[in-house]
């Protein structure tokens, strides 16, 4: 309870930080654009985007950039983003700290997709936002994050010489927001028909499943939660994407993180097949290969784990085919301890 509340307080001082910050760049932008400093006000403007998750998820704070940019041009920043139609939507659906990060960044950086990161465009569509506008906030974002680096949560995610945050063509887009796709489908069940209304084209879910002991010690260790809690978000999860699995009418692919960090030029290829991307782009699978890790981290050997949990925990996993290939394998016993 302690950790807990510790962890809360430190949450709310780093969104007051981060939230100042998007204010202060936002008043920025204004001021530039009143003295007629068009690239400083779109700068300043995406600084507020790229740093800010208030800004980053907030429909409006794309609309301002959409204006600044009617008013002053693109100003050599790559923002203006094209207005293609593109030929599929895709949208990450899971748990948070599974790779989403990495798997969004290997897929923006082939020359026909873009994925951006977080704009949380699910729920902008259930919410009426036109689909046309969230096709540009996605360009826009991974535009941005191309532009100011792709350091997040410790990890850098930029892969050289490939496409990130730019297109030749836009044939995939889409947005690296999976736990929080997740929840939306999970609390609104009518979310799902609005968004599929407003999409012209199919929709595509990408499904990141890593190890879940390490997704639920990585959730517990990075919020303060408990173990047991952590274990109940990612289940609860779980049998959301498995409701939607079990639909029929919406394509979900499965992408098992420590698979594609062992193998990941067949993966790769796989879900690339899946997507209808090109998988013969000269450079890019060797390029997506050379970034990544040796190994998922084994965030459950530094948690200690009561055995009831764990007992909970196999049962769960043994309950779906896609969890299924985990169960059997629990932690060490040197991290596990008695009721």
């Amino acid at each position: 309870m302690v950790t807990t509340f510790r962890h809360g307080v430190r949450e709310l001082r780093r969104e007051s930080r981060e939230r100042a910050f998007g204010l202060g760049r936002d008043a920025q932008a204004r001021w530039y654009a009143a003295q007629g400093n068009g690239e400083c006000a779109i700068l300043a403007h995406a600084q507020a985007i790229r740093f800010a998750r208030a800004y980053r998820e907030s429909a409006r704070a794309y609309r301002r950039l959409d204006a600044l940019l009617r008013r002053f041009g693109d100003c050599d920043t790559g923002l203006a983003a094209t207005a293609d139609t593109p030929a599929r939507f895709v949208g990450f659906v899971g748990y948070s700290r599974s790779g989403h990060s990495l798997v969004g960044s290997l897929l923006d950086a082939h020359p026909d997709a873009v994925i951006a990161h977080e704009v949380h465009a699910f729920k902008h569509l259930a919410r009426g936002v036109p689909f046309d506008r969230v096709v540009r906030a996605l360009q826009q974002n991974a535009r941005i994050f191309q532009i100011m680096g792709r350091n997040y949560t410790g990890y850098d995610y930029a892969i050289p010489d490939q496409w990130q945050g730019t297109a030749r063509h836009l044939t995939v887009v889409g947005d690296k927001k999976g736990n929080g796709t997740a929840r939306l489908l999970r609390c609104d069940p009518g979310a799902l028909a609005r968004i599929r209304a407003r999409i012209p084209v199919p929709i595509h879910f990408i499904h990141v499943i890593r190890n879940p002991y390490d997704n639920i010690a990585t959730k517990a260790l990075r919020t303060g939660r408990s173990l047991d809690r952590a274990a109940a978000v990612y289940f609860a999860n779980a049998r959301e994407i498995g409701t939607l699995k079990a639909r029929g009418d919406v394509a979900v692919h499965d992408l098992h993180l420590d698979r594609i960090i062992a193998e990941p030029r067949g993966e790769l290829t796989r879900l690339l097949d899946a997507l209808g991307l090109d998988t013969e782009v000269p450079g890019y699978l060797d390029a997506c290969a050379e970034i990544l890790f040796s190994a998922p981290n084994r965030t459950r050997d530094r948690v200690v784990w009561p055995a009831p949990l764990v007992a909970h925990i196999e049962r769960e996993l043994a309950a779906r085919p896609f969890t299924r290939p985990y169960a059997g394998h629990p932690p060490t016993p040197a991290n596990l301890k008695s009721a």
